[in-house]
């Protein structure tokens, strides 16, 4: 009798942990595709820019042409999301240019952030992730 209890601990032990290795394995995808993904978007839409106020001297970007980009890009990246179907991508951006000032440095940047809510990511009753942020920035020389 006693082997058998063992044999079952050891049986549930290594079936947990099998169940969170292929579960920490989906999220580490999960997160490695929103960082793409993030990368992606704020280069994109650091590409759009007033040419206008670039011919007068200074860098402004197009704000309203670099968010469609980024909604836009994320709505096709989501027909490849590792994510579950019924998962939320939400996103944040933040530009840096000569008219919004800068904080840190003289460099126009863009930066996405990503949110994207789903339900448990992880199997087992005493780990519950239902949320993946990632984010990037991209540095225009000035």
């Amino acid at each position: 009798m006693k082997v058998f209890i063992v044999f079952m601990g050891l049986l549930i032990i290594n079936v947990s942990f099998l169940s969170y290795q292929g579960d920490l394995d989906h999220y580490v995808r999960c997160q490695a595709f929103l960082k793409a993904v993030a990368e992606e978007s704020a280069a994109g839409a650091a590409l759009y820019y007033d040419e206008e106020a670039y011919s007068a001297g200074t860098f402004q970007f197009d704000y309203e042409e670099s968010r469609n980009y980024i909604g836009y890009f994320i709505e096709e990246s989501k027909k490849e999301t590792p994510l579950p179907p019924d998962s939320v991508i939400t996103y944040e951006v933040s530009f840096q240019d000569d008219l919004l000032g800068y904080e840190d440095e003289d460099n126009p940047s863009v930066t996405v952030r990503i949110t994207a809510e789903a339900g448990d990511l992880f199997r087992l009753p005493f780990l519950e992730v239902t949320e993946i942020k990632r984010a990037a920035r991209y540095e225009l020389p000035h």
